[in-house]
């Protein structure tokens, strides 16, 4: 009988490794996976934040150093002041650029004016400032980059969608923006306001239900969480699929090969990794 319960035990300590391993694994798999050379990345290449990798993130900057590099899609994040301007930051707080953890929405866009948007990134950028949503789609405006529009989860505010919206709109730029949120209500708003613009669901872990409970045209996924099973549910929905955020052109390979349709990165310009 103790030789019963002993096999038993071993028997579940065994699985128990087998399983943490193997989540292990899977959860760095895109370190592991080799490139190919000689390999070509064909799915669609989004300048995350702008071109990140060589600008300060969000700026305009980063805007036209990812148009220079020929990337097609631009992605950038949208807040909203104390004083209910419409800007282009990430963070929740401003500790990247003074330290303290005062939000966006705790100043005005006046006092946001004060704050050095590039020299934590690097001196040759200390002059650049948050650009405003007006400012980045004056810019983007001129070129013919698609835009990926994020509204950052700002709490219930329920004339933000369409503030967004409608600047894209003034712009003349909605024929070629797709908004994107983790807030699901932001994108219902958009929805009804335009039943035809197309939609990302944000997601940071990739169940194969998304398709049915959050209906969207696109979905962007945490690219450890995505697994083949959700992205035949995504593309059987009639949708596509992107992943955030390969660092390496490796990452970008086995992403593809996975079957994603495109790609958040940093990188935007694969000649430099």
């Amino acid at each position: 009988m103790k030789n019963k319960r002993f096999t038993k035990v071993m028997r579940t300590i065994a699985v128990s490794m087998v399983t943490l391993l193997c989540s292990f694994m899977f959860a760095n798999e895109f370190d592991y996976l080799p490139a190919n050379a000689d390999e070509d990345i064909v799915v669609q290449i989004v300048a995350h934040r702008g071109y990140s990798g060589a600008y300060p993130e969000n700026t305009l900057s980063a805007f036209a150093g990812a148009y220079a590099a020929g990337v097609k899609t631009v992605e950038f994040d949208v807040r909203k002041t104390k004083d209910g301007q419409l800007v282009i930051f990430h963070d929740d707080t401003l500790e990247k650029f003074t330290g303290d953890e005062t939000s966006i929405a705790d100043h005005t866009y006046e006092e946001l004016l004060q704050l050095d948007a590039g020299e934590w990134y690097g001196r040759e950028y200390r002059l650049e400032r948050i650009p405003t949503l007006d400012q980045t789609l004056d810019l983007l405006s001129s070129t013919n980059m698609r835009i990926f529009c994020e509204l950052k989860d700002i709490g219930e505010d329920p004339d933000f969608a369409d503030e967004v919206y409608q600047k894209c709109a003034d712009y003349g730029v909605l024929d070629r923006v797709v908004f994107l949120s983790f807030n699901y209500n932001y994108l219902s708003d958009i929805k009804s306001i335009n039943a035809t613009q197309p939609i990302m669901v944000l997601a940071s872990f990739g169940k194969s239900n998304l398709p049915t409970k959050y209906p969207a045209e696109y979905y962007g996924v945490n690219m450890k969480t995505l697994t083949p099973k959700t992205i035949r549910a995504i593309h059987d929905a009639g949708s596509k699929v992107y992943s955030y955020a390969p660092e390496t052109k490796g990452q970008m390979l086995s992403l593809q090969r996975l079957g994603v349709d495109g790609v958040i990165t940093d990188y935007a310009d694969l000649s430099i990794l």
